[in-house]
């Protein structure tokens, strides 16, 4: 799933544009902007698919084993999206130091 490809990020130096990560890092920038149409964001999280059908639960504590590093790949790609909507050289900044683990705790 998306939280086991998050976990490389950072690891031996490894990094590259993760697209769930990169969506998530849009929408929260987004949101905090004044008179966005972005309120809210809601993932839709599910763990391992069970036999049978349905999905087990979601495994919140391997969120603390997502890096502390930002993920340069992403977070570049992110500011050149935000830069191109209009946002401001202080946001840009911000979004380019957000690490792996900070973008998916502020959406938990």
């Amino acid at each position: 799933g998306s939280l086991g490809e998050l976990s490389k990020i950072g690891v031996d130096a490894f990094d590259r544009v993760d697209n769930c990560l990169l969506e998530l890092i849009l929408a929260t920038a987004l949101r905090e902007e004044p008179g966005a149409a972005c309120q809210a964001i809601l993932p839709v999280i599910v763990g391992p698919a069970l036999e049978g059908g349905g999905f087990g639960a979601f495994p919140y504590h391997k969120v603390a084993q997502l890096s502390d590093a930002a993920s340069g790949a992403t977070n570049a790609r992110a500011a050149v999206i935000l830069r191109q909507l209009g946002l401001g050289e202080d946001k840009l900044q911000a979004v380019l130091s957000l690490s792996v683990r900070q973008v998916v705790d502020s959406v938990l």
